[in-house]
């Protein structure tokens, strides 16, 4: 998920220096343009257009972007929210990228086992249904955790996917 990182840190960057392009990010336009193309990601996603690792990605990515510029607004101008969820998805994402993902290959057979097993477990929090909950979150913001706890929970299961997908390609 290197472009959610990404869109993550730089977030993070703005928010920390108060840049000037953040009352672009609150336009209307601007997020309502993310939260499309989120939802085209997905769609294409559903549709098996792009690959998992790219639907991922860039629903994630937008997705983030979405919620900053609908959700700014509600909040008080130094909601920590704003300041602390972007960095934690970011070193989440990395961490589960780097430590697990990219170690995928090297599983062991029990390993490969466990994954499966667990994998044959969760089959009924795919990303698939996780995704409309997570854009469905964003018009909830008076309960303002459901969309960190789905997008963690989104970025887990995408790590058990992305993981099950090398194992069975070797």
């Amino acid at each position: 998920m290197p472009t959610f990182i990404l869109s993550c840190l730089v977030l993070t960057f703005l928010l920390l220096t108060d840049s000037f392009y953040l009352p672009y990010l609150l336009e209307a336009a601007v997020w309502q343009a993310a939260l499309a193309l989120a939802i085209a990601c997905y769609l294409a996603g559903l549709a098996k257009k792009l690959s998992g690792a790219a639907w991922h990605d860039g629903f994630a990515a937008c997705l983030l972007w979405a919620w900053y510029g609908c959700w700014k607004p509600l909040f008080s101008p130094d909601a920590p929210m704003f300041f602390a969820f972007p960095p934690f998805f970011a070193v989440l994402s990395g961490w589960l990228w780097f430590a697990v993902i990219s170690k995928s290959r090297y599983f062991d057979q029990a390993s490969r086992d466990s994954l499966i097993y667990v994998q044959t477990r969760l089959a009924r929090f795919n990303t698939l249904l996780l995704a409309p909950a997570l854009l469905a979150s964003l018009w909830i913001p008076e309960h303002y955790l459901v969309y960190p706890v789905l997008m963690c929970a989104f970025i887990v299961r995408y790590t058990l996917q992305r993981c099950l997908e090398i194992v069975q390609s070797d």
